[in-house]
């Protein structure tokens, strides 16, 4: 299977990758310009940039940015690493990430539009609602999976990463806490809550009430959204969409947290 072939059947299998492309080449390099090598989760590779040192050190860089969004560059003289064909390379390396599992609670005005702006900025987008009026995969064509469902019993049919998103959009305040109180249970990268500053402060006031530490509580996103000072269940959506895609793309800075199993 060449390089091309593995990473169409990695994205089934949502497995990260990093390809590793030569964009330069100087002197006695071992690999011209445009040699690929893919680097797996594991260290294993897919083709070559050029064996020895040089590939152990674009290995090494792989692994350590294979949860990253943005490229690197990097750039070696030969011999300053102990290769005695001299010459230089510099490598392009580029995360090949899964799509972000994105779980939005609550299939209503605000979360059918969110899960339509999701879907464009490349997640994967599960919207779950316990009522069937809205939990209607016909209403909801942008989302991959739609659960009907009572909260407690679709989180039986979720499978949380310490990569995954969830905002919580259901229709009652109590839905709301419910949902809030499970996902925290459940590893996540980013979990937001809509509500006002009055029913926000109340929800983390219980929160605590019932032994849940600030370290947890400040990680939640509480009025969920950046503000734009949005009025329309759209420009809500937006809003969150930003907060969102902020969140993401800032993801290189920290890794993913796990809350602790015992909240």
């Amino acid at each position: 299977m060449d390089i091309f072939e593995y990473i169409v059947e990695a994205k089934k299998r949502d497995e990260p990758l990093v390809l590793a492309t030569v964009i330069e080449s100087v002197g006695s390099a071992p690999r011209e310009a445009g040699a690929r090598m893919l680097v797996r989760q594991d260290g294993t590779t897919i083709g070559t940039v050029g064996g020895g040192a040089i590939e152990k050190i674009v290995v090494d860089e792989a692994l350590n940015m294979m949860s990253a969004s943005a490229p690197k560059t990097v750039k070696h003289t030969l011999k300053d690493i102990g290769m005695a064909c001299g010459g230089g390379m510099s490598v392009f390396l580029e995360p090949l990430n899964p799509a972000a599992q994105l779980f939005i609670f609550g299939g209503g005005h605000i979360g059918a539009v969110l899960s339509q702006i999701a879907k464009l900025m490349d997640f994967s987008v599960t919207v779950i609602d316990n009522r069937p009026e809205y939990a209607d995969a016909e209403k909801l064509p942008w989302a991959d999976a739609v659960v009907a469902a009572e909260y407690q019993k679709a989180m039986e049919q979720l499978s949380f990463t310490s990569g995954t998103y969830v905002v919580i959009l259901t229709h009652k305040h109590v839905h709301d806490f419910e949902v809030l109180e499970m996902c925290l249970k459940q590893p996540h990268f980013y979990v937001g809550m809509i509500g006002s500053k009055k029913k926000v402060a109340a929800c983390m006031q219980q929160l605590r009430d019932q032994g849940v530490g600030e370290e947890v509580i400040s990680m939640i996103h509480a009025p969920i959204g950046i503000d734009i000072a949005a009025n329309t269940p759209a420009e809500i959506a937006v809003s969150i969409a930003a907060e969102l895609a902020d969140v993401r793309n800032k993801a290189g800075e920290s890794q993913p947290v796990s809350c602790p199993s015992h909240l």
